[in-house]
């Protein structure tokens, strides 16, 4: 399913926003809704941004349960011919969106 950003404010409550970081300030974002996960498009491509605080935005309106930031392997493991299933490097660290927005108000 194509999940738009104007459909963003249907979907309540929202399970987890993962902020996937792709390279070095460029980020993804994928939705978690009803246990099921979604790459977040405007218009016809992936969203794409190089502002956290802009993705942040998106999510005002919304109850999200959590947001994580997603780190996948690093590009430098590809570059020296590291086998993916060898060595994994990705992570995931929760964002403290939730709790600025329960104590900004």
């Amino acid at each position: 399913m194509k999940l738009q950003i104007e459909d963003v404010t249907d979907l309540n409550p929202i399970d987890k926003v993962i902020v996937h970081s792709i390279d070095w300030m460029t980020y993804q974002v994928f939705i978690v809704y009803q246990g099921k996960q979604h790459v977040l498009y405007q218009g016809k491509d992936p969203f794409n941004s190089r502002n956290l605080l802009d993705i942040q935005e998106l999510f005002q309106c919304v109850d999200v349960e959590s947001y994580v930031l997603r780190r996948p392997n690093s590009a430098y493991d590809e570059m020296v011919g590291q086998p993916e299933n060898v060595f994994l490097d990705s992570f995931e660290i929760s964002l403290p969106w939730k709790y600025l927005a329960t104590t900004s108000h």
